[in-house]
């Protein structure tokens, strides 16, 4: 077994650094013994650099389907046919009372996301300054938007309102983006990015991961990530859906999974690393071995189109690792 090899890289990292990118793409021809033994490591990064805390966010789908973008994973772009809700921007008042909810079960971040390219006109701005305004006021809750491809003076506004953080994944590698999205380029994607931290915001950002991609593509996306300076990571696993344009993959299996965890930690020793989409249909009944593998927090409840586990399982799995979910804001 390659005990030295491990050793080394876990020993990097726990220094706070990135390994190197010869080192990460060593991750891939590791064996699951191997990989047990890197986890216990990947294990010790997290608890050096985040303690015992599991941060826990939840969303709401707070405007669904009818997007113009053709990205192929999704299942609100109406490039597809698929049986995702399609509604408008909900009011101030059921995002304000889907913040309370997810606050009332454990979450310590709250997120509001839309359908579409961007917010499509100054009311429905309006209306989400309004609504981190009072989650702000009423809530202890981080307040955190994905709202497309914004521009500065907008994000400017939202951060007076009060938003703590924005979201927006790369999604995938540069060099595979072409192949999942077709209606916007990569650049759009770091563009949109910069224009939020020039704005202030904490910036989360992050991909999906068993859309085709190699190893090496994974790696890429990490660096790339790493290079943006960025405060989190929402780490997906495909969960392909009928009548999207990747329903005919697999979901990725269980330690290839893990491996990509452990791969994000070492080259993002620091970063809250979050997994969200794919986690019940990768992981099933093994969801703990997240944090061995390096990861520091989950996103809680439902999804954009689909149904995620009982928040109350998730605080009890949390509870019986010996490690403690955040329930208010820092």
């Amino acid at each position: 077994m390659r005990t030295e090899l491990i050793d080394n890289m876990v020993e990097t990292a726990l220094k706070g650094e990135s390994i190197s990118h010869e080192q990460v793409l060593q991750l891939e021809s590791l064996t699951h013994e191997e990989l047990d033994y890197l986890f216990v490591g990947t294990g010790r990064i997290r608890e050096h650099f985040k303690g015992q805390d599991v941060k826990i966010c939840s969303i709401v789908n707070a405007k669904s389907g009818r997007c113009v973008e053709d990205c192929s994973f999704c299942a609100q772009s109406s490039s597809f046919q698929t049986d995702s809700p399609e509604y408008g921007l909900m009011d101030v008042d059921e995002i304000v009372a889907a913040a309370k909810e997810a606050e009332a079960f454990g979450s310590n971040e709250f997120s509001i996301v839309v359908s579409g390219t961007s917010l499509d006109d100054r009311k429905e701005l309006d209306r989400v300054i309004e609504a981190i305004k009072r989650i702000k006021a009423e809530t202890q809750l981080e307040t955190c938007c994905s709202l497309g491809l914004m521009p500065l003076k907008h994000l400017e506004e939202l951060k007076e309102a009060g938003l703590d953080r924005c979201h927006h994944n790369l999604e995938t590698a540069k060099s595979h983006f072409d192949k999942i999205v077709t209606t916007h380029t990569y650049e759009d994607e770091v563009n949109a990015i910069q224009n939020a931290k020039a704005a202030g915001l904490q910036v989360c950002v992050g991909g999906i991961f068993g859309m085709g991609e190699t190893f090496e593509q994974r790696a890429e996306l990490a660096f790339s990530i790493r290079d943006l300076e960025t405060q989190s990571f929402p780490i997906n696993f495909l969960k392909p859906i009928k009548g999207t344009g990747l329903d005919h993959l697999e979901p990725m299996e269980q330690y290839e999974a893990l491996r990509t965890i452990s791969l994000l930690r070492l080259v993002l020793p620091k970063i809250d690393l979050f997994v969200c989409g794919g986690r019940e249909e990768v992981f099933i009944d093994n969801q703990e071995r997240l944090f061995s593998a390096g990861a520091n927090g989950i996103l809680g409840g439902n999804y954009l189109t689909t149904k995620g586990q009982d928040p109350k399982r998730d605080i009890e799995m949390i509870e019986n690792l010996g490690l403690h979910p955040v329930y208010t804001s820092i």
